[in-house]
């Protein structure tokens, strides 16, 4: 297995192909946050300011056409400050408004995507999943106010969270029931709200002999590799098993 470019695997980098050469098999990881289309616009004083436009497909969808097999996810970027505030961030054609609802945005983003698959799909030879919301751990506050999730050992066994179901995948789900082409929901939110102790937390930075690893800042959202992750491949191979006997 091998990266086709020779590119080093970092966060930084948002298109990466993957090639398996005894299976005949490529994996292709496309950056998108939002699934439709990031911009920037000038203000009055001069400066550059993000926006989204929840009508239009991010610039990323001709590299989408050509997968036999698609996974589509967006979620906890529709949490973070300027996308959850919806000031002056949002757009729908040449109208920038100067609020607008972050549920709402994630309902019209979600429909663009779902007219995109409808229209540059072919169900017969493509098979499309929309992998769901992930759950994010932090006590005490936020990704950016202090919250934190080290020192856990065992999953949630009891407690509210277990019975959390985000909006968001509501939205999902509704948005797959209005679409003409067969989408798989691999629903992993449920899954997740168990795994409390799956997170980077304090660790999720390099770590020398004999420096202290910082509490301030943890990483409660994102998960640890080996772990809760491959399990959704899972769901996604053993569906694809499925999908192969049904056809036979």
């Amino acid at each position: 297995m091998f990266e086709i470019h020779g590119r080093r695997i970092t966060k930084g980098r948002g298109y990466y192909v993957f090639k398996f050469v005894d299976y005949k098999c490529s994996v292709e990881f496309v950056r998108s946050h939002f699934l439709v289309k990031e911009g920037v616009r000038i203000n009055a004083q001069g400066s550059s300011n993000p926006t989204l436009s929840i009508d239009v497909i991010d610039k990323t969808a001709g590299r989408w056409k050509r997968a036999d097999i698609l996974v589509f996810n967006t979620g906890h970027w529709w949490t973070h400050g300027k996308t959850a505030r919806g000031k002056n961030y949002y757009k729908e054609g040449d109208y920038l408004y100067p609020k607008f609802d972050a549920v709402e945005a994630y309902r019209r983003a979600l429909r663009t995507w779902g007219k995109w698959i409808d229209k540059n799909v072919n169900p017969k030879k493509q098979l499309v999943f929309y992998r769901g919301y992930s759950s994010a751990h932090f006590r005490g506050g936020d990704w950016d106010s202090g919250g934190t999730c080290n020192g856990e050992t065992e999953p949630v066994l009891s407690g509210s969270i277990l019975n959390n179901y985000p909006v968001k995948m509501k939205i999902v789900e509704e948005v797959i029931r209005e679409m003409r082409n067969p989408v798989t929901l691999l629903n992993v939110t449920s899954l997740t709200n168990f795994r409390k102790d799956g997170h980077p937390s304090i660790y999720g930075k390099n770590v020398t002999a004999g420096v202290k690893v910082s509490t301030r800042r943890q990483d409660c959202s994102h998960w640890c590799l080996p772990g809760v992750p491959d399990a959704w491949n899972e769901l996604i191979y053993a569906t694809l098993v499925q999908h192969r006997v049904s056809k036979n």
